[in-house]
């Protein structure tokens, strides 16, 4: 806890530096605090209220089960002070998906199959935390000055990794590993079967999945031109940051989302289904990542090593999941609580022996959405996902957008292919991000923003 507060008042100095810096150079500063907060998600910065009691020890779903004060909400306050318009309480039409999963929070609360309504609790503090906070910046900030606030953290962010990742697992400084988050020395070496940078997150697969969403944030734009030159080396830098992960989820997924952006960016008024679209889209990803997985430097790491090993933890792991879903098909077995419902489960424990799959949520995020929010939910998450895209590609043809379009597609992108081997999309220090690229994104597209 201590360190924690150590890094925190670390940030702050290094955004009063900034503030100053820009200062003295008669610049703009009004996005650094919405920066300062986008900047404290990974770092998981809250204030620890109530831990209620569980069976399980190492977590009851993908996310925290503990109850938090959120910095956002104190960002908030700050704002409801100084602010003068304070409409935050109308439900506006792009926010749509905001009620879809307000729904599925109370659908949760009184199922009789979810036995750790704390940990739904914890996930509806932190959704309508940023939620909140996210109404407020949209209010006083204007869209220029919340991509710079974005992009500022993001840059900030991935020089950190950068620089993290270098000292581990390059130059083998260790230590390194164990600065933000306990335990991160286990997991940088997944137990001692080989090594991967995991920066300020616990585990490689998360640095991973947030560096390849930035890597679709710089690419996007890089190619709309905005700070091209910066969103270019900051580009180069999460790319060298995904390859020392080691992550072969996080190497499939960057040769995906790049060549998809590129297309798009060049195709977007022209149909998404085509011959061009396979000679020029699908069919280069594909030979792209059969190099990849096959003939280049890093098909060591998808065939050989621990490969064999990790693919049959996931699919004991899925099989698990459909196990829970068959339990409670139509609303699941609640948000944030799979694992607990397991561990409570005297026929599934008797099942289950292994301590991995019972301490770790499912290494699937379309399958937790599955099992928690049941038949109802999952269905939106699909209705969510084909939507979104469809009203982002619409955005790129009329060139309205485009930057938040373009990087609401490479994570809508990245959330499903790294939602099938992995639950970090939906884990304490990723979902966030989430939310922030999906709410502006729809604040800013072709649709009005006008109450329902």
């Amino acid at each position: 806890m201590l360190l924690k507060i150590l890094i925190f008042f670390a940030i702050i100095a290094v955004y009063l530096a900034w503030y100053i810096t820009l200062l003295l150079q008669k610049k703009d500063t009004s996005h650094l605090f919405f920066s300062f907060i986008v900047t404290c998600i990974p770092f998981q910065m809250s204030f620890p209220l109530y831990t209620p009691p569980y069976v399980s020890t190492d977590g009851i779903g993908s996310f925290t089960g503990k109850i938090f004060l959120m910095l956002p909400l104190i960002a908030s306050a700050v704002l409801l002070v100084i602010q003068k318009n304070k409409n935050v309480f109308y439900l506006y039409k792009n926010e749509r998906w905001v009620l879809w999963i307000a729904l599925l929070i109370a659908i949760s609360f009184v199922n009789p199959f979810n036995v750790a309504r704390w940990g739904t609790i914890a996930f509806a503090i932190v959704m309508f935390s940023y939620i909140f906070y996210f109404r407020l910046i949209y209010n006083s900030l204007n869209p220029v000055q919340i991509m710079n606030g974005i992009f500022a953290s993001f840059l900030f962010l991935c020089i950190l990794n950068f620089c993290l990742a270098i000292l581990y697992p390059l130059l083998g400084v260790s230590f390194v590993t164990t600065i933000f988050q306990a335990g991160g020395d286990m997991w940088a070496t997944r137990n001692g079967t080989r090594a991967g940078a995991i920066g300020i997150f616990v585990t490689p697969a998360n640095l991973g999945l947030f560096s390849v969403i930035a890597s679709g944030f710089f690419f996007s734009a890089y190619l709309n031109g905005f700070k091209k030159k910066l969103s270019l080396v900051a580009l180069v830098m999460v790319s060298i940051t995904i390859i020392l992960t080691y992550s072969r989820t996080s190497y499939i997924t960057l040769v995906v989302i790049l060549f998809t952006l590129y297309y798009i960016f060049k195709n977007a008024d022209k149909p998404l289904l085509s011959l061009k679209s396979f000679f020029l889209g699908i069919l280069p990803v594909a030979l792209s990542l059969y190099w990849l997985v096959f003939l280049s430097p890093f098909s060591a790491t998808f065939l050989k090593t621990d490969a064999d090993d990790m693919y049959q933890a996931r699919l004991d792991h899925w099989t698990m999941g459909l196990d829970i879903f068959h339990r409670s098909p139509i609303i699941g077995v609640g948000i944030n609580s799979h694992l607990e419902f397991v561990n409570r489960s005297p026929e599934m424990s008797k099942v289950i022996h292994n301590e991995f799959l019972t301490s770790n949520p499912i290494h699937n995020t379309h399958l937790i959405i599955l099992c928690e929010t049941g038949i109802i939910g999952f269905a939106l998450w699909l209705i969510f996902i084909i939507t979104t895209f469809a009203k982002a590609k619409a955005n790129m043809a009329k060139n309205v957008n485009t930057i938040f379009s373009l990087t609401e597609i490479a994570l809508l992108m990245t959330y499903i292919i790294y939602g099938f081997t992995d639950w970090a999309p939906v884990s304490h220090s990723t979902f966030p991000i989430f939310l922030l690229f999906t709410f502006f994104f729809g604040k800013y597209s072709l649709a009005e923003s006008r109450p329902l």
